[in-house]
């Protein structure tokens, strides 16, 4: 039997991080947080980034919707965590819970991709949560990181 590897943690203001830079580095990509008017760059790594996804709820607020219509799973992330920060006002916020879960080798990327879309959807999108994740393989390391926001 293969041991999987999870590790669970919670990215909040209180240790002084951004949520939109750590979706930024988990999505390779360049991202702007609008409420510290910084921008974060993490296109280095991008040869890691196998898979990104937005799943989302069967019933999602208005807000969101018009917020991320016609974006890319990049820009959505961008957006749906700039809101995440506007909406939370304490300095010490905590504002994701974030999943980092080794993939079995054994298979292949769309089993592993199809193994994490019924993950998310039994445990997450069905429950009403946005899970917002990425598939990265760096030197035969396949992983998920999976964001959700806390409210």
């Amino acid at each position: 039997m293969a041991i999987m590897f999870v590790r669970a943690q919670v990215i909040g203001r209180g240790a002084g991080r951004s949520i939109v830079s750590a979706a930024a580095y988990r999505h390779r990509t360049r991202m702007i947080d609008e409420q510290a008017g910084t921008s974060f760059s993490y296109r280095g790594g991008a040869s890691e980034l196998v898979h990104e996804e937005l799943a989302l709820p069967d019933d999602i607020p208005a807000w969101l919707k018009a917020a991320i219509d016609g974006r890319s799973v990049a820009r959505s992330s961008e957006a749906l965590w700039n809101a995440v920060e506007a909406h939370e006002t304490r300095a010490d916020a905590q504002l994701a819970r974030e999943l980092i879960i080794a993939l079995p080798e054994e298979l292949t990327r769309a089993e592993n991709i199809a193994l994490v879309r019924e993950f998310v959807r039994d445990n997450l999108t069905s429950k009403g949560m946005v899970a917002d994740w990425v598939y990265h393989d760096k030197d035969g390391n396949p992983h998920i990181h999976l964001m959700t926001a806390l409210r």
